[in-house]
Order: C-alpha cells, then sequence, then structure tokens
C-alpha cells in the first residue's frame, strides 16, 4: 500500500498583481504550522511539491521541522485558466462547466483532460514508487480534484466543491495496487480567496 498525504495549499496572496506563482498571504504562512502539526507524527518519507511556491511555503514549516528535502514535481501545478473570461463571466461557472466538458479551455489555458493527462501519470508513479511508505504531495484544488475523481468511482463536481474552500487541506489517500483503496480527511481550514483571486481565476 502507498499512503499520500495530499497537502492542499494554504491562502494565497494576489496583491502583486496576476501571477499564477502567488506566495501565501500572512494568513497562509500561519495555517501552514497547522499543516505541520498534523504531519508531524506521521511516518512520511518523501516530500513532493508543485512548481508554484505557495505549495513549498505550506509545507516548508513541517519540512524543516522534519529536517526532510522537497522535491519539485513536475506535473501536478494548478490548471492554467487561460482566457476564461472569453467563455464566461463568471469564473465559478467557468469552473463548473469544465467539470461537465472536459475539453473546455480558454485561449493559452487547459482543459480538464490536460491536466488530467499530465498529473495522473506523474501520481502513478508517485505510488509505484512509494510502495510501503507514506509521502506528502503538494498540490492545488483543481488538480487535485481531478486526481480524486480518476482514482474514485462517482467523484464529481459536488465532492470537488466541497474541499474548495478549503485552504490548506490535508487529505490522507491510501493506494492499493494502484487503485484507491480508502481517505481521510486530517486537516480543513476555511479560508476565503481574496477578492480579486477569484476574479483573476488562478486557484
Amino acid at each position: 500500500m502507498t499512503r499520500i498525504y495530499f497537502v492542499r495549499h494554504a491562502q494565497p496572496d494576489p496583491s502583486g498583481g496576476y501571477n499564477p506563482d502567488f506566495p501565501l498571504t500572512p494568513t497562509g504562512r500561519r495555517d501552514s504550522q497547522a499543516v505541520a502539526w498534523v504531519l508531524e507524527d506521521k511516518p512520511i518519507t518523501a516530500v513532493y511539491v508543485s512548481e508554484y511556491r505557495r505549495t513549498a511555503q505550506t509545507l516548508e514549516y513541517y519540512c524543516m521541522a522534519s529536517h526532510k528535502p522537497m522535491t519539485v514535481l513536475k506535473g501536478i501545478h494548478e490548471r492554467i485558466a487561460g482566457g476564461w473570461k472569453a467563455i464566461d463571466s463568471n469564473y465559478s461557472q467557468f469552473i463548473v462547466r469544465q467539470w461537465s466538458d472536459h475539453t473546455l479551455k480558454g485561449e493559452g489555458g487547459e482543459s480538464y483532460n490536460d491536466v488530467r493527462d499530465r498529473c495522473i501519470p506523474a501520481v502513478r508513479e508517485l505510488i509505484g514508487r512509494h510502495e510501503g511508505e507514506s509521502i506528502a504531495v503538494g498540490i492545488h484544488g483543481m488538480t487535485l480534484g481531478i486526481i480524486l475523481a480518476e482514482f474514485i468511482d462517482g467523484f464529481t463536481y459536488a465532492d470537488f466543491a466541497r474541499f474548495v474552500d478549503m485552504l490548506p487541506y490535508v487529505l490522507c489517500v491510501d493506494f492499493e495496487d494502484g487503485r484507491y483503496a480508502g481517505s481521510q480527511t486530517e486537516l480543513a481550514v476555511r479560508r476565503g480567496y481574496p477578492l480579486n483571486y477569484m476574479m483573476d481565476g488562478v486557484r
């Protein structure tokens, strides 16, 4: 069995303008300490993060306390929204439409299928590499939802919506022979997104 603690990043800070590589807000940095507390007694052997620094910052306290290095894992970064405003004036509705039409995307952006095609091979490789181990993976909301939908039968947008405002969010998922074998929420901190964050459409 492979156990993955998916760590959805804490609250991001868009105050510097549009940039998919947002840092965390001061609140997000403080909430990252809760992530460290949750993970401190887990037998984690490796820590992976996406290319976006908010995932690394969310796991920073834990890695410092446990003296574990972070490894950047390509393919698990957040979905690139692109020119979504040309499709829908409401970002939340655009996300709903992407969950029902897996090919829908704005100019320069990614569809549901695009994200699935890059993140699922990366996760499957981790499952095989860490058989019999527990690992932590810094992840993003939409990406995590797509991963869960790939492995859990019947997972829908409604299930994704239950944690969309959880920042940070830690979900422990077990995989047996490469298949989903159960999950448990370890931490769920409900934080609203800064106002212009949802308008810019980066998660």
